[in-house]
């Protein structure tokens, strides 16, 4: 009986082990072009290093700098204003998508048109939008074709105006991501659940309270998720392009910010460190998005 049932273990063991075998290549790439960088910036984010020398100990002062850092405060303060259009951000997406899951008239254009812009490169969106909103560009040409002249503003150059544009153009940017989500799990909720609720007198506003959004509490969630790390890593091509984090720094975020940091001041060991610090304040807001989702969730049942 040993030997029947030691090779059965062998079979079991060596099945467990196929896939692992099978993806320790992929697994191994992963490690060398993320795991290890990703390590090795935190062991710079304690040196001082300029990219050439040999990088100095120099503990938690990179930190310390960091935290009084006015230049960093700024940028992190606009990456928060950012997210602080997040009710924005989840809502848009999910009321057209909600009109498409509906097949409102034009519903396949829409669909191919709201998905459209996810497939642009953000450099060429940024190129384009500061040449269609230059002070001479079409939209302003636009507005004082319509006697709205005195509504035209340089819009990438003035302080108060620069942000929202940018914010504006960002949602606009991945708009179709959002609609392509929400519309993937609008399709595949439960509709015994809203037959029910109709049968029991509940109107639309209620369905779609108590029954729908319950539902779709962990796509929302996912996108909130998708949301604040698309605000603090894919500004960088949009802005560089668009701004140049400019006029002044009424524009830049953290990650143009490290970007200066390391390759305009060439101060790698304090942008590992901004890097860090990045990665911690994502995982921070994220949970937090996640949280209040939560407790939404509750006040709503």
């Amino acid at each position: 009986m040993r030997g029947p049932a030691r090779g059965t273990r062998l079979r079991r063991a060596a099945a467990r082990a196929t896939p692992l075998f099978l993806l320790a290549p992929a697994l191994a790439l992963l490690a060398w072009l993320m795991v290890f960088p990703a390590a090795d910036a935190v062991r710079l984010a304690f040196t001082d290093w300029d990219g050439f020398s040999d990088p100095k100990w120099i503990g938690l002062d990179n930190f310390k700098d960091l935290l009084s850092d006015d230049r960093f405060t700024q940028a992190l303060t606009h990456n928060l204003i950012i997210i602080a259009v997040l009710p924005i951000w989840i809502a848009v997406p999910y009321s057209l998508a909600w009109g498409l899951h509906r097949k409102i008239p034009g519903w396949r254009f829409f669909r191919f048109a709201f998905f459209l812009p996810v497939v642009l490169s953000p450099v060429v969106i940024g190129v384009y939008y500061g040449m269609f909103l230059d002070p001479n560009g079409p939209f302003n040409g636009l507005l004082r074709a319509i006697g709205l002249g005195g509504l035209a503003r340089e819009w990438t150059n003035e302080p108060g105006i620069a942000l929202p544009v940018v914010i504006v153009i960002v949602i606009w940017w991945t708009l179709g991501i959002g609609v392509l989500i929400f519309l993937s799990a609008l399709s595949n909720l439960d509709g015994e659940l809203e037959d029910a609720a109709r049968v029991d007198g509940a109107s639309r506003w209620q369905i779609q309270r108590h029954v729908i959004f319950w539902q779709m509490r962990p796509v929302i969630q996912f996108w909130a998720i998708i949301i604040v790390i698309l605000s603090f890593t894919s500004f960088f091509p949009l802005i560089y392009t668009l701004t140049e984090g400019g006029p002044g720094f009424a524009t830049a975020t953290v990650d143009f910010y490290l970007y200066q940091e390391a390759f305009d001041n060439g101060n790698l060991g304090y942008a590992s460190a901004v890097a860090v610090a990045l990665v911690v304040v994502i995982g921070s807001v994220s949970g937090l998005a996640v949280a209040l989702l939560r407790g939404r969730r509750k006040a709503i049942r």
